[in-house]
C-alpha cells in the first residue's frame, strides 16, 4: 500500500513541475511579444519623426531655394516641433544645395 502511495505523489509532483514549467515559459513568451511591439513601436516613431524633417527640409529647400542651416531653423521658422527627450538628433550639412544628412537615435535613460 505504501508504494502505492508514493507513485501518486511523485506523479503530482510531477504534474506541478510541468505546470511551474509551463507558467515560466508563458511568461517568457509574453514578455517577448511586448519587448518586439516595443521595439517595432519605437522604430516607426523614429521613422516618422526622420520622414518629418525631411518634409520640412525639402519644404524650405523649395520655398527658400536653399537647405536649412540646422533644426532649429526649421523649428522657428516651419513649426517643427523634436522630442529631444526620446531622441538624439544628427543634422549634417554639406552646402546649401546638397540634402543634408539626417539621423534619429534613441536617446538611453539607463
Amino acid at each position: 500500500m505504501a508504494r502505492v502511495f508514493r507513485e501518486k505523489r511523485s506523479y503530482w509532483a510531477l504534474k506541478l513541475l510541468l505546470f511551474v514549467a509551463a507558467a515560466v515559459g508563458a511568461a517568457v513568451l509574453v514578455w517577448n511579444v511586448a519587448s518586439s511591439l516595443d521595439r517595432s513601436q519605437q522604430d516607426e516613431s523614429m521613422k516618422m519623426g526622420k520622414e518629418a524633417i525631411v518634409r520640412a527640409t525639402v519644404q524650405c529647400y523649395s520655398l527658400e531655394g536653399r537647405y536649412p542651416p540646422d533644426l532649429g531653423y526649421l523649428e522657428r521658422n516651419y513649426g517643427l516641433t523634436l522630442d529631444k527627450g526620446r531622441y538624439v538628433y544628427h543634422y549634417r550639412t554639406i552646402g546649401e544645395n546638397i540634402m543634408p544628412r539626417i539621423d534619429l537615435l534613441p536617446l538611453n535613460r539607463e
